[in-house]
């Protein structure tokens, strides 16, 4: 199985569009994430099913921001148990007979009161669910000192992060390819880059998927850089 995620930065624009068939036939994925739509329903849809992705959940976004979507082929089977503007979690029958795990999408907001709202919406999903779990999106919040290029100083929106994923027992897939998934696309000391697009899973997701990485691709027409998770590992392409 192979999944792309991609904060687009808005799919209106014809360059964004030929940019998303060029990464689905690069990585021909099974399912998709996109983040940052920013188009209505009618017109996700229309892109989804030019891509022969026949499945979809799309929340589409509050006046000029947002618009998150799940899609996916026929050759999973996923379903949606949670839907809003910043999380789209489902549950994934990846293999006849096995017990099904959970994936959550997520675009992390950038204010601190509505993160706080984010995390606690990332926790009421242990509510009903206990399994395997993997999230993956654009957190808007670095890890560490490192994840930044200026090397600035964690906040309170990075201790909260932290403190969550370490209270749900979240590990990071490992990450080949750019070092930085967002710059603010400036050029000499005024150039910014970070990392916030990133990809966590509990200790049994990792049990059944040990071999599982994660590939960060070049820019292109978004200040975000798509990323590629491959569930049986790089090297083997397997589905």
């Amino acid at each position: 199985m192979i999944f792309l995620a991609w904060n687009c930065k808005g799919m209106g624009q014809p360059s964004a569009i030929r940019e998303l068939r060029a990464l689905v036939r690069s990585s021909n994925p099974d399912c998709i994430l996109l983040k940052e739509a920013k188009v209505n329903y009618g017109t996700m849809q229309t892109i989804i099913q030019h891509l022969h992705f026949l499945n979809h959940v799309y929340e589409p976004p509050v006046g000029l921001s947002g618009g998150l979507c799940v899609a996916w082929r026929d050759c999973i089977e996923m379903e949606p148990v949670s839907v809003n503007k910043h999380i789209i979690s489902l549950l994934v029958f990846s293999t006849p007979g096995s017990a099904p795990w959970l994936v959550s999408a997520v675009y992390g907001p950038n204010s601190s009161v509505d993160k706080r709202l984010f995390w606690e919406n990332i926790h009421h999903d242990t509510d009903f669910f206990t399994g395997a779990w993997l999230i993956i999106g654009d957190f808007n919040t670095i890890w560490n000192n490192g994840d930044h290029s200026s090397g600035t100083g964690l906040d309170i929106r990075s201790r909260r992060m932290r403190s969550a994923l370490d209270n749900l027992g979240m590990l990071f897939i490992p990450t080949s390819g750019f070092n930085y998934s967002w710059t603010n696309r400036r050029q000499g000391n005024r150039r910014i880059r970070s990392i916030i697009d990133r990809v966590v899973a509990n200790k049994d997701w990792w049990r059944s998927f040990p071999n599982a990485s994660i590939r960060v691709l070049p820019q292109t027409t978004s200040d975000h850089n798509p990323q590629v998770l491959y569930y049986f590992g790089q090297d083997s392409f397997a589905k």
